[in-house]
């Protein structure tokens, strides 16, 4: 924007990167450039840094003569984007920390604690009340096989990550997420809002409808709504309307086929597409945040009274010899 040439602007942002793998990225790009290649054919040949998207909205720029405006428009896209997943990151942060924290400390207790008390508690000769029995057998399971507890997790979590990575598995775990209370809606809403905020985008860069379903499909990780954008572009290509075509699938609520609908009548797609990105960024943000206001005390009272049990069941043989020494 300032007037500086592609190469030297570059150069500029070489000289602050901090990141010595990016740096020698775009120093490869560099080189490309100045053989004669287009600035979005060289970040092509870097997939790993910079995804079909970026590329695709970089050559629309490049074919219409703006890519100041272009450019301008991916960083605030990529800001979005951003702030959207520390959102998520943040209202999910310390439910987590409290459960990781709650875990650890029964582990402890059952580990080092509850063995050291064994010898005293027989040592009484007395009959030991029923949760200080389950307590000791727990502990002393989880101390006689904790190799092979490690071991029968690490196996179901390698079974489960296999499962997860085939085709078949990666779409019945996805079409569960969409099924599940709550997280359900939540993950639809996530994924139709960076759908629709990544079309916006595509679209007011020149790209046709077919062109920026295609590219926008690779940023939707749920296999069925990705399914579905297939089939979407099929309509369009047969000659529907995009607001027809999204009326025929169930994912998209009401809410978006009539914005789209709207969108597609005044000529204001793109806009009409960001409204729907920016509504349920929204609404996940409320969502997420009510979540981990309900989390943060079931976390709490679960975690008290596993810790409350275990201190009970070590307290009560101690109270029953007082009572027995009375």
């Amino acid at each position: 924007d300032s007037g500086v040439p592609i190469v030297s602007g570059l150069n500029i942002v070489i000289s602050q990167m901090p990141n010595l793998y990016l740096e020698e990225v775009l120093r490869d790009v560099v080189g490309r450039i100045k053989d004669g290649k287009a600035f979005s054919d060289s970040l092509a040949t870097h997939p790993e840094v910079f995804p079909q998207l970026y590329t695709a909205i970089i050559n629309s720029g490049e074919v219409s003569g703006s890519l100041k405006i272009t450019l301008t428009q991916l960083a605030d896209f990529l800001e979005k984007e951003e702030e959207f997943r520390n959102s998520v990151r943040s209202a999910l942060v310390y439910p987590a920390f409290v459960f990781g924290v709650g875990v650890l400390t029964v582990i402890a207790l059952i580990v080092f604690v509850i063995p050291r008390l064994v010898n005293m508690f027989e040592d009484m000769g007395q009959v030991l009340p029923l949760p200080t029995k389950i307590l000791i057998e727990t502990s002393a399971v989880f101390n006689k096989y904790w190799i092979i507890i490690i071991a029968s997790v690490a196996v179901i979590i390698f079974f489960l990550r296999r499962q997860y990575l085939s085709p078949q598995g990666r779409l019945a775990w996805d079409k569960l997420k969409l099924k599940l209370v709550v997280l359900g809606e939540i993950t639809l809403k996530t994924e139709i809002s960076r759908l629709m905020r990544t079309l916006s985008l595509l679209l007011s860069g020149g790209l046709s409808v077919v062109s920026s379903l295609d590219v926008a499909s690779s940023i939707v990780g749920n296999r069925i709504l990705k399914l579905e954008i297939t089939q979407i572009k099929d309509d369009i290509i047969g000659g529907l309307s995009l607001s027809n075509s999204i009326k025929k699938f169930k994912l998209f609520p009401n809410f978006v086929t009539n914005i789209v609908t709207i969108g597609e009548e005044t000529g204001r797609l793109e806009k009409s597409l960001m409204r729907i990105a920016d509504d349920y960024e929204r609404d996940v943000d409320r969502s997420l945040k009510s979540l981990a206001r309900m989390l943060e005390p079931i976390i709490i009272l679960g975690v008290g009274l596993v810790v409350g049990f275990i201190v009970l069941a070590m307290l009560l043989p101690i109270f029953q010899m007082n009572l027995i020494v009375k």
